[in-house]
């Protein structure tokens, strides 16, 4: 798939700086911290002792490595991601911190998932379901989810105005533009290639969710059949 392959290229490229960029980035286009946005995802799921914690797109590392320092538990995590060159990278800061010893990274595509049925207690993704299929995606996050496992998924939208065809095709153009400049053909590609999913990815986990009989929830309200709430902001 030439999206897929544009994704892994221009994120090779990126590795040895993405931390950087992505914070660059979050705070230009969407007023938020790259730290401050982890440390969200990581605060909108409960962990307990003896948890498989699965963090799909790991990229670097940075929400297993922020895992680990933040939350004083017995559990283990396994970040999954489709770069080899990212998951290096994440590994090279993993193995600065010996407190980082419960986690393991692992190479493959989120959506066709090296895990067993019934498997993973807790599913992470953070910035990273715009570059996929949200069907797809969920599929496999049903399948490997424990009975009563936890799923937390967070990313950037687009605006309403985004689902007119003139305004989606401006930002495609945009974006598009935008990242030839300042990073690299296969970004750019990507990146526009993104903008149709920013518009279909909340709509397409509705209908997903609702065709299964699942449904989206609040904090507060009760656990339903995808376990507890999927949280999105």
């Amino acid at each position: 798939m030439k999206e897929q392959e544009n994704v892994i290229e221009a994120f090779t490229e990126l590795a040895p700086r993405y931390e950087k960029v992505v914070d660059n980035e979050l705070n230009r286009f969407w007023g938020w911290s790259y730290a401050g946005f982890v440390d969200r995802l990581i605060e909108l799921t409960p962990i307990s002792d003896g948890d498989f914690i699965l963090d799909l797109a790991t990229g670097t590392s940075v929400i297993p490595r922020k895992l680990v320092e933040r939350v004083k538990k017995e559990y283990q995590v396994v970040g999954l991601d489709i770069t080899v060159r990212m998951l290096k990278r994440g590994k090279e800061k993993i193995d600065q911190d010996k407190a980082n010893i419960n986690i393991h990274l692992t190479c493959g595509d989120a959506m066709v998932m090296p895990f067993s049925k019934e498997s993973v207690n807790v599913v992470k993704c953070g910035l990273a379901t715009h570059h996929m299929s949200v069907p797809r995606l969920l599929s496999e996050v049903k399948r490997v989810l424990k009975s009563g496992g936890r799923i937390s998924i967070a990313d950037a939208g687009g605006s309403r105005l985004w689902h007119l065809s003139k305004v989606r095709g401006f930002i495609k153009a945009a974006a598009f533009l935008y990242f030839l400049v300042v990073e690299n053909i296969s970004r750019a590609w990507a990146e526009a290639a993104a903008v149709l999913t920013f518009v279909r990815q909340k709509l397409g986990m509705r209908s997903f969710l609702s065709l299964d009989s699942l449904t989206f929830g609040s904090p507060n309200s009760p656990q339903n059949g995808f376990g507890p709430p999927i949280r999105l902001f």
